[in-house]
């Protein structure tokens, strides 16, 4: 019987927290996408009420408080001596979206390039 012992993967916690506030920060960028195209919709639709608009806001505010939340991050990850260390790769696996986790979880996989867009009937997102 073969039994390997599994080490864990532990590295600077500040840089584990600055990978996390790197992908908050896609985030923001893809509802500031989604905000733009709604957008579009409610003016070509020629509803664009203001019930509608403040609804729309809501969007905004979200990437706001996501903003919020990167720069908080970033500020902890200054704050932390470099003996603070963690296994972000265990701590990826509670994450649903497999990607996310991935990039999270391990630095080598967060500062690869970012892969080719694919093509429309290949869509990258998951769904549930």
């Amino acid at each position: 019987m073969n039994l390997q012992l599994r080490v864990a993967q532990r590295e600077e916690a500040a840089t584990t927290f600055r990978r996390t506030s790197v992908e908050l920060r896609k985030a923001i960028t893809m509802i500031e996408d989604l905000e733009h195209i709604v957008g579009q919709a409610i003016a070509l639709a020629g509803k664009a009420e203001a019930e509608q608009m403040l609804e729309l806001q809501k969007l905004d505010h979200l990437s706001q408080k996501i903003l919020g939340v990167a720069d908080f991050i970033d500020a902890l990850s200054n704050e932390m001596p470099p003996e603070w260390t963690l296994d972000a790769k265990r701590a990826a696996r509670c994450v649903l979206l497999s990607e996310l986790g991935a990039k999270l979880g391990d630095a080598e996989i967060a500062a690869a390039p970012p892969a080719p867009p694919t093509a429309p009937n290949n869509d990258p997102y998951e769904l549930f």
